[in-house]
């Protein structure tokens, strides 16, 4: 039978009515204490509250939290900490409180140009970011870029140094020279190395159309004379016979990428860890730590790196008035008599004794009472045996602070104790904020006191549970919906295998390596990106620039860099993202399900419904298929040969005045429940599919040079706008993604684009299907200006299968995009066309969303209203 939207409301508040309000951290923002109230009672049952996600409480899997009045230990640690500035956004305030002591100088860099001076913090590493694109401009016939290297108990050796610049093409080549000095102290320079005669490059799809078009890409490595370790480096731009100070005459400098060798010595970015917050100035500054509740503390320890001469500690209940309790001395373990009592402690700094500022490691407070994290309830297996590890007793930890490998942390004599609760499904980013450790990030400035370089790190997931047992000749499954960016997994002492990309799903036969009614221990090691790119900064004069590196790690979150319309998202959005389960099979399992349509009117319709079938045992299997598309039944014979994958096409379904799937406002988006199993002789059922599928035929042209689209012979008017992400930490669920697009078919939109093809989620598609709002589907390919082109096409083209597999049954899927605003480099866009001839041959593909048969790129501004 046809479902409806009210249907699917009416059964999800059903469903969570029975849930309880978790309760919630407060989290400390830099003007007051920021709370989260419950909803009304009559509410609660149903929503967590306004702008908090997720919000139905049956999808909601973080900790709750308990005031721990018996324990003494370290208040501050994993508690929202924030400054009053940070030098860069990886020397931040979360880091005074992270559990992590560091007693070495920290690195960081400056940098400056002849045409700028000191570039400011947003701007800072414009040429050291990884993304040549991303320009600063020097003008005049002599012009300089400067790296200083900060920090650090000793400096990387370099031998060579790149540098990506443009200039106009009008600039004659003979007459340019590159200079590379290097110095100790950014007065005494020595010339190391120069190049003249520069070939321009030749790699021009690399690079964005415009920025080619009229200019010379120039992109000289520069060796040096003998190799350096330098402080202070320098290049020089001189075109010989023009005058030193000239606006005509641009140098628009993309990077500078330094070289010990073949390998890339990282300067800048998040690459570099030291635990230690790092003050922006040298006057009066502070850092503070929101314990969550009213505590009672008697000790309060400070790990310096660069002391403060003269300061005081404090302490507040309502991060606003603050008392001092104790001036700060040489004495960094000081102990309270009698024991103090506030939610707030600060360290007030006034006068530093180094010139590098305030450098603090790790802030302690000793007492008793502030919240402590519990685990989510662990999930009860279905009676069907399909177990979902969401909530439990998942834990998580960076690699750094791990020394046993992955057989060793999936065994149960590991002990995790001192990990951070883990929220799953969730990314790294989430789990530190369900936990209480950061600010939430979303509100006012918390992004800045949160470390770029903490959670550019690989971390360790890892949690127990209960398996039920497999019935004989069972297969147990243990399912991942998705990870960012690349993972490694262990099962009982046993490595898994892994998964690649964050649009590939992850799949391993576990009946041997389960245990029965025992405890299961799974570890999971995720990865980081290899290209993080460096953090951007929104301010009120500009949004910075878009995108960025992360393009060249594609399939990945990429907008997690940045872009105008989202900040950088501190660890790049990697993570369990997606559902983790265990299930079981028999031997047979069907796969990649497909519904396809022809409507040649509205009075008739022939559906056609594909399956693969998998044997996965050694030995011949003859079973039925049956199950029904809707009202109509149906069954067929099937012979499997050993260890075989076969795709069964059942007889076409002959369908008069079928009840179609229509977008909004052309119809109603009926969909019809259809049902597979397959089941042996013996009667047993080995697997079974349930999914909804609509019936409508998408149809295109591109006479005359534009792209229609038709909709079961009638033309389709797409109306909307495009989606990145749909919440900047991936913490939209089922109710989120059904509000958020009805709301898109209440405005009468009739699409939406996946910008980039950000968001994986089923339960998306799910409620396009369900509201009739046509999907405009992106690969992951930015335009040339946001982004490089991926480093590996064979991780890309099978992240592209699994998703084109995964997503196809929907019947909101209309059109397959493989670029952002350009064309995708041509092994990617061909392989693009030939996994969908393969696996999606009805749905439209075109190479650029604003090119050939579409128009677009801009204008990207608010126009004046005519």
């Amino acid at each position: 039978m046809p479902t409806s939207r009210r249907t699917f409301l009416k059964t999800t508040i059903i469903a969570g009515a029975g849930a309880s309000l978790p309760t919630l951290p407060a989290f400390a923002s830099t003007a007051s204490p920021l709370q989260h109230s419950a909803p009304p009672l009559s509410e609660s049952a149903f929503t967590r509250g306004i702008g908090i996600y997720p919000g139905a409480p049956g999808e909601y899997f973080s900790p709750t939290f308990e005031i721990d009045s018996t324990h003494y230990r370290n208040l501050a640690l994993h508690r929202p900490a924030t400054a009053s500035s940070s030098y860069d956004y990886n020397l931040t305030a979360q880091l005074v409180t992270d559990g992590i002591k560091s007693t070495a100088l920290p690195t960081w860099v400056s940098a400056w140009t002849s045409s700028e001076g000191i570039l400011p913090k947003p701007s800072r590493e414009t040429f050291l970011d990884h993304w040549q694109p991303n320009t600063s401009t020097l003008t005049g016939g002599q012009a300089s870029a400067y790296v200083q290297l900060g920090g650090g108990t000793e400096v990387p050796e370099i031998d060579r140094i790149a540098v990506f610049v443009v200039i106009p093409a009008s600039l004659p080549l003979d007459k340019v020279t590159l200079t590379l000095s290097a110095s100790e102290d950014g007065s005494i320079w020595q010339q190391v190395g120069s190049v003249t005669n520069i070939t321009p490059n030749t790699e021009t799809t690399r690079w964005p159309p415009d920025l080619v078009h009229g200019n010379h890409i120039l992109y000289p490595s520069i060796p040096l004379r003998h190799a350096t370790r330098s402080r202070f480096y320098k290049v020089d731009f001189a075109l010989a016979g023009a005058p030193a100070v000239d606006l005509g005459i641009t140098w628009r400098l993309g990077q500078m990428e330094f070289y010990k060798g073949g390998q890339r010595v990282e300067i800048g970015g998040p690459y570099t860890f030291t635990s230690a917050w790092k003050s922006a100035g040298l006057d009066e500054e502070w850092v503070s730590v929101d314990l969550g509740a009213p505590c009672t503390f008697d000790r309060i320890t400070l790990h310096w790196i660069a002391r403060a001469a003269e300061g005081a500690i404090q302490t507040s209940n309502d991060g606003q008035i603050w008392r001092t309790i104790r001036p700060l001395t040489d004495n960094d373990d000081i102990h309270l008599a009698p024991a103090a009592r506030a939610r707030y402690l600060r360290v007030l700094m006034t006068r530093p004794t180094s010139p590098d500022g305030y450098i603090l490691s790790e802030l302690e407070v000793f007492g008793r009472g502030g919240p402590v994290p519990r685990p989510a309830p662990a999930q009860l297996p279905t009676p069907e045996g399909r177990l979902s590890l969401s909530g439990g007793n998942w834990r998580l930890q960076r690699e750094n602070l791990v020394e046993a490998p992955g057989v060793a942390l999936s065994k149960p004599v590991f002990n995790d104790a001192d990990w951070v609760v883990a929220t799953v499904p969730g990314t790294i980013l989430t789990s530190y904020l369900n936990a209480g450790a950061i600010p939430d990030p979303n509100f006012g400035q918390n992004q800045l006191h949160i470390s770029d370089s903490f959670f550019y790190a690989d971390f360790w997931y890892r949690t127990t549970f209960t398996s039920p047992p497999a019935r004989p000749g069972q297969i147990q499954w243990l399912n991942f919906a998705g990870i960012n960016w690349k993972a490694e997994v262990f099962l009982n002492g046993e490595h898994l295998g892994h998964i690649d990309g964050g649009f590939q799903r992850g799949r391993f036969d576990v009946t041997s390596k389960l245990i029965s009614n025992q405890p299961n221990v799974l570890a999971l090691r995720v990865l980081k990106n290899a290209t993080p790119g460096s953090c951007k900064q929104k301010t009120l004069e500009t949004p910075g620039p878009n995108g960025g590196a992360p393009g060249a790690d594609d399939p990945t979150m990429h907008s997690s860099i940045g872009w105008d319309w989202i900040p950088t998202i501190r660890g790049r959005n990697t993570g369990i993202w997606g559902e983790v389960f265990v299930e079981s099979t028999g031997a047979v399992t069907l796969e990649n399900p497909f519904v396809s349509s022809v409507v040649p009117n509205a009075s008739t319709a022939d559906v056609t419904l594909k399956v693969d079938l998998v044997n996965h045992h050694s030995e011949l299997v003859r079973g039925t298929l049956r199950g029904h598309f809707g009202a109509l039944p149906f069954t067929q014979q099937v012979t499997l040969q050993p260890s075989s994958r076969q795709q069964i096409k059942l007889p076409v379904f002959h369908i008069d005045n079928p009840e179609l799937w229509w977008p909004t406002g052309y119809g109603d988006p009926h969909l019809h429940d259809v049902e597979l199993t397959f089941e042996t002789p013996d009667h047993v059922v080995h697997d079974r599919k349930t999914f909804k599928a609509g019936i409508r035929q998408m149809t295109s042209s591109e006479a005359g040079g534009n792209l229609r689209l038709f909709i079961n012979g009638r033309r389709f008017i797409a109306k909307g706008g495009n989606w990145g992400f749909a919440e900047s930490m991936l913490r939209y669920r089922a109710r989120e993604y059904d509000a958020a697009v009805r709301y898109h078919r209440e405005m009468n939109f009739t699409m939406i684009r996946n910008w980039v093809g950000q968001i994986p989620d089923d339960a998306f598609f799910e409620a396009c299907d369900r509201h009739g709002i046509v999907v405009w589907q992106d690969f992951w390919l930015a335009n040339p200006w946001d982004g490089p082109i991926p480093n590996d096409n064979a991780l890309f083209l099978a992240n592209a299968r699994d998703t084109i597999l995964r997503i196809r049954h929907h019947a909101s899927i209309g059109l397959y995009c493989g670029r952002n605003e350009w064309f995708p480099p041509p092994a990617l866009d061909s392989g693009l066309r030939a996994l969908l001839a393969e696996l999606h041959p009805d749905i439209h593909y075109i190479g650029s969303s604003a090119d050939d048969v579409v128009s677009g790129h801009g204008p990207y501004r608010a126009l004046q209203v005519r």
